[in-house]
């Protein structure tokens, strides 16, 4: 294999991600496949519950009244787990080519998008009714931000082990996140009910 250039420890490194890479793809890729499903069918649920109605799993839809803030927030968060196979094809391609700038480039651009979604998360911490999803997402996205921002300045470092490490960190929350996508998009549906219900 090809050394990389740029980074201590050769080729190495970038096979080592590359596999991490590969075995967490099709976890990431199933996982906003069904929630995207479930956001775009948004099925209408039974008009039951009240205004203190947690998110659990794919509950149906309630006529509850969540903050304008919230309800915005779980539609972003919902929205963006379709970007998730963008995000991690972006990052295999990177890693693929074993170029240092194209991975620094892809950790970039991942970094904008989980630290945007990130803003959202304590909009569900500050309500009841979401807080609980909030509380579970919040350290899942700092994991992820923290393992793509060690990859980034290691790469501008030369340090390999640090990268290795880096991704390992970023795929280990990944890895958390895919468990909890079905509850992000079983609030977005949730809050897609209830703005539909104001529009009315």
């Amino acid at each position: 294999m090809r050394s990389s250039p740029g980074l201590r420890g050769g080729g190495a490194v970038p096979f080592a991600a590359r596999r991490r890479l590969r075995l967490a793809v099709p976890a990431i890729f199933a996982a906003v496949t069904v929630l995207g499903l479930a956001v775009a069918c948004s099925p209408r649920g039974t008009a039951t519950g009240g205004p203190e109605a947690t998110v659990q799993g794919s509950a149906a839809p309630k006529p509850t009244t969540w903050p304008t803030g919230t309800v915005e927030a779980s539609i972003a968060l919902g929205g963006a787990n379709g970007e998730f196979t963008k995000m991690t094809d972006d990052i295999a391609a990177a890693v693929d080519s074993q170029d240092p700038a194209r991975i620094a480039t892809a950790m970039n651009d991942t970094l904008t998008f989980l630290i945007g979604n990130e803003q959202n998360i304590g909009k569900l911490q500050d309500y009841p009714g979401t807080k609980d999803l909030g509380d579970r997402l919040a350290p899942v996205y700092a994991r992820m931000i923290a393992g793509a921002t060690q990859v980034r300045d290691a790469l501008q470092s030369g340090d390999a082990a640090a990268v290795e490490a880096g991704f390992t960190t970023f795929f280990e929350g990944s890895t958390e996140y895919a468990g909890l996508s079905s509850d992000v998009a079983a609030a977005a549906e949730q809050a897609l009910f209830m703005k539909r219900q104001l529009l009315n």
